[in-house]
């Protein structure tokens, strides 16, 4: 019986294997040899939802989305009312946006897995939020759904985080002057859903970002693979960043950091009691440590801060409810397994300790 870490590595070296379409005879046999290694199904297109509005089900996959309501109104309240919600590969944010007026379902695009999904908040706040799941399935085009409430307790899960003026999980800032600057003032932004063969995901594009004592142009890629908790994140400007700060919303736990020694990939986490459910919910950001610059907390995040540059890479992933990952214990096993997988394999998008049988 091979370890939790062994079966990580297992499945990153399948998953590398599997996208890079190659491996050697050697490589084939050991595999062949150990315990049986999930397969990565090809991700579930927009297209293949027979219905939207009807979640696929326990379709394995994956599923990205922006909803925008076609044919409401304003109320008195200023929200929009009536029409419905219609999925769009590409929106440009109305310059007349606000915050709350119900023009996009879940305030923006999601993206999922059928292990977790997540959603960015597509305005000044760019923000990252979790929608956990009570079981395998993708589920985001009920999520938001005119007469439902994704912060109460459904059958297919609920949003599980508070995110208050945070970054959430995994949102994308700058640190200048000694505080954390997010994507908080801009002149323009746009996204675009994309569904493919081996993954889904949102591409934002954010013109005129002020930040560090300028202004900029960022553009954000999220990627979501199946059987994977963990969103690839890319971000790239043609003015550099003098340092990259990415990090997980703070609920007063004690923050878990990886040892300096943990190979080529290291990670910051929270785990206990701090889902709008009232249980345990886990968060991490893994990076590779020569990007490291320092962990810190601002007011409102625990932050990693990463070389600056043109461009940065990391990951994040949220676990909740999930049977192998009940206890700090566990979660700690999991970090350890994934950063390790993750320095085993070049496989980054979809290589996740979390489709492994314990």
């Amino acid at each position: 019986m091979l370890d939790f870490t062994q079966k990580a590595v297992l499945v990153a070296t399948a998953t590398l294997i599997s996208i890079s379409g190659c491996a050697d005879n050697s490589d084939s046999q050991a595999a062949a040899h150990s315990e049986p290694v999930p397969v990565q199904i090809a991700a579930q297109s927009a297209s293949s939802t027979s219905t939207y509005g009807t979640a696929p089900g326990a379709a394995i996959g994956t599923y990205a989305e922006l909803a925008v309501r076609r044919g409401g109104v304003p109320g008195e309240d200023g929200k929009l009312q009536g029409g419905e919600y219609v999925p769009v590969e590409f929106m440009q944010l109305p310059d007349d946006h606000q915050i709350g007026n119900r023009l996009f379902k879940y305030e923006g695009p999601g993206w999922e897995s059928e292990q977790v999904a997540y959603r960015l908040y597509f305005d000044e706040r760019a923000a990252i939020d979790i929608f956990g799941k009570t079981k395998p399935q993708l589920v985001l085009p009920q999520v938001g759904q005119d007469g439902t409430d994704y912060h109460a307790l459904a059958d297919w899960g609920m949003d599980v985080l508070k995110v208050g003026p945070s970054l959430g999980i995994g949102g994308v800032g700058v640190w200048h002057q000694g505080k954390l600057e997010g994507v908080r003032q801009f002149a323009s932004a746009s996204v675009s859903v994309f569904n493919e063969a081996d993954a889904s995901g949102v591409q934002l594009q954010y013109s005129g970002w002020k930040a560090a004592g300028g202004e900029r142009d960022l553009e954000m890629t999220l990627r979501i693979a199946p059987g994977s908790r963990l969103t690839q994140v890319h971000t790239k400007m043609e003015t550099p960043a003098e340092t990259w700060a990415t990090g997980i919303v703070r609920h007063g736990l004690e923050p878990l950091v990886s040892a300096h020694d943990s190979g080529e990939w290291g990670y910051l986490a929270t785990w206990g009691a701090q889902s709008l459910a009232g249980d345990n919910l886990g968060m991490a950001i893994f990076f590779r440590n020569e990007d490291l610059q320092q962990i810190t907390d601002d007011e409102y995040n625990h932050l990693v801060l990463l070389n600056g540059g043109s461009e940065v890479q990391y990951q994040f992933a949220a676990v909740w409810r999930d049977e192998n990952v009940q206890n700090r214990e566990q979660f700690v096993a999991y970090l350890n397994a994934t950063a390790l997988a993750l320095s085993k394999s070049n496989a980054v998008v979809s290589t996740d300790s979390s489709s492994i049988d314990n």
